[in-house]
This record gives C-alpha cells, structure tokens and sequence, in this order.
C-alpha cells in the first residue's frame, strides 16, 4: 500500500499484520462454543417434541393431582355436620391463615361479610357453608376446594357457623 508510514492530521498509520490477539480469541472461541452447542443438541438425543411431552407429562400430572384434591373435598359429606372440637381448633387456625384478612379476626367483618351474623347472604347451614367455602361466591368470595382438604372445609365450616 502507498499509505503506509504516513502520517494524516497526527495520526500515523500502521499497517498491521495480523488480527489482535483479543479478536482473534473471541473468533475462535466462538466457533468453538458453536460446534460444541450444535453437537450437544445434534447427539444428545434433545428434540423440542420431547421438551414439549416432557412438559405436558408434567401438566397432566399437575392436574390430576389437582382433580384428586377437587374429587376429595368433594367427597367429603356436605350434608353431614361433623362435630368435633379437634376439627373446630383446626378450623380456627385456617381461618386465621385464610379468612381473616377479609372477614376479620373475629369474623365480625371487613372486606366480607359478617360472619356473627344471625344469616349469611347464601344460608347458614352446614352444607351452604360448606358450599361457599369449597367452591366460592360472587362477589368476591374465592373457592378453596383446591387449596384445603375435606377435613379442613369441615373444621372451617365448624368454626364459623361457631362463631
């Protein structure tokens, strides 16, 4: 080239002979990290068919689980008071946990109903509240069929219809 050794506005330019040794590392590295990735997904036997049945195994599961705990608070007699006092301080305790942030400490209220009321919206007896728990109300009212088992809507239903 007739620009080598010349100098433009105090700039002088040097030709190089060679790539620098950062680039030169970063290209090859790269051509490694691309040979070693496609052989791993080429020969490890990886398909996104069998990504996509591993998760759907995965889901089905989910949700049978999910239909056994929905089918198992369902079986549970929603005719039938259980008196127990064992299965009413149960039910205090989910009600702490799960209740008492909309009906208040004492039931007596908040973003619910009260629940010392005489009457409820939906009825008092064991099988309206039974109902309500389990599979919720409108307005606001969640379901917990999924989240609590049949003997813990029971202790809930005895406790609140103790209150």
């Amino acid at each position: 080239m007739s620009d080598e050794n010349k100098e433009y506005d105090g700039i002088r330019y040097r030709a190089e002979k060679s790539s620098p040794l950062v680039f030169r590392i970063l290209y090859f590295g790269l051509w490694a990290w691309g040979i070693i990735f496609m052989a791993y997904y080429l020969f490890s036997g990886w398909t996104s068919y069998g990504e996509f049945a591993e998760i759907k195994k995965a889901k089905e599961a989910r949700l049978a689980v999910q239909q056994e705990k929905g089918t198992a608070s369902q079986a549970v007699p929603a005719n039938k008071e259980i008196k127990s006092t064992n299965l009413a301080a149960e039910g205090k305790k989910e009600f702490a946990e799960k209740c008492a942030a909309c009906h208040g400490a004492d039931g007596k209220g908040g973003i619910g109903p009260n629940l010392t009321a005489k009457q409820y919206k939906f009825g008092k007896t064991a099988p309206e509240v039974t109902t309500s728990i389990s599979d919720g109300r409108p307005g606001g009212m969640p379901g917990f069929k999924n989240e609590l088992s049949g003997d813990k809507i029971q202790g809930l239903v005895q406790y609140v219809l103790s209150l």
